[in-house]
């Protein structure tokens, strides 16, 4: 008699279904398919050939380190030049505010890991990142929608929200947002709410994990600070990536926050991963430091904004 698999399945196995993303996945792959469902960067974006030659140069030079396993933290050279790009929010950073992660996923799947137990109430956008609450959900995790409007999340339902919550004895652990063109609703939330947003998660004493892969992909106007920048007092976790502004293939993302959490994160990857490949990070610290990564953005840019004129030029004309 064949053996039952399911009998022998992990309440955490067992909550799990399967990514609404990856059956997109499969049938955006479709030749006849113009797919404007899933976050897929254009591969006319990717600087294939620069990668192509400091992969080289890196296995030539340094392949002892390359193919070899690595610190949890990160390659510290990776790590310093993130943090000079986050220099212009006049935070006092060290490498013990950053830890090199596998992917944002891996980035939400370690903060639920870290900060949730089964019933814990996590604050989400509505509509929100569907693999986001994937990860929130297989750790028990409960959420509660809160409605946007064109400035962001609208915060006197959130502050409503929050004080029934509390009421209740339901523990919020975090408020999940992605500040800037969210996913999936497309919205940017202004500078204001921003401020307002970090003052009520503050008063009721919860975390913010801000979720920012597009932040640099600004098609028009002037940046926004995050919110991870208006924080001083350790509220804000902010999570970044190279997925979208360099190639996603190679999975490099990083987790700023408060070195105690930065601290646990790491102890819980050390058991997930061990360490983020290193040839990756070196591939990727090489480019940068060769290359003017800031330049192939401005062309990313172009490219994008040409495709959202195209499309809604043809909402317009067929819609």
């Amino acid at each position: 008699m064949s053996i039952n698999i399911e009998e022998f399945y992990s309440v955490l196995a067992s909550r799990m279904k399967a990514s609404t993303i990856r059956e997109t996945l499969k049938i955006i792959q479709r030749s006849n398919v113009i797919s404007l469902a899933g976050g897929m960067p254009d591969p006319a974006t990717f600087p294939a050939k620069e990668i192509n030659q400091v992969t080289q140069q890196i296995l030539a030079k340094n392949s002892a380190c390359a193919l070899q396993y690595s610190s949890t933290e990160g390659l510290p050279e990776l790590r310093e030049l993130i943090l000079n790009w986050f220099s212009e929010d006049n935070k006092k950073l060290g490498l013990d505010n950053i830890v090199i992660t596998s992917g944002s996923q891996q980035g939400l799947d370690l903060m639920s890991k870290v900060l949730l137990n089964p019933g814990d109430i996590v604050i989400v956008e509505l509509p929100s990142y569907l693999a986001a609450l994937n990860a929130f959900r297989s750790y028990g995790g409960e959420m509660k929608g809160i409605s946007m409007d064109n400035e962001g999340v609208e915060v006197d339902i959130l502050e409503e929200t929050l004080t029934q919550l509390k009421k209740e004895g339901q523990k919020v652990k975090f408020i999940y947002t992605i500040s800037n063109f969210q996913n999936s609703a497309g919205v940017t939330m202004s500078l204001p709410r921003r401020k307002r947003v970090l003052e009520i998660a503050q008063k009721f004493e919860v975390f913010i994990l801000e979720d920012n892969p597009y932040d640099k992909l600004r098609f028009e106007g002037e940046p926004l600070p995050s919110i991870y920048s208006l924080d001083n007092e350790g509220y804000v976790i902010s999570l970044g990536t190279f997925s979208k502004i360099l190639c996603p293939g190679l999975r490099l993302a990083w987790v700023l926050g408060d070195k105690k959490i930065i601290e646990k994160i790491v102890i819980m990857k050390q058991a997930t991963d061990l360490c983020t490949t290193i040839l990756n990070q070196l591939i990727v610290y090489e480019y940068c430091r060769q290359n003017d990564i800031d330049k192939n953005i401005e062309s990313n840019i172009k490219i994008y904004r040409k495709k959202r004129d195209v499309m809604l030029k043809a909402l317009s004309k067929y819609f």
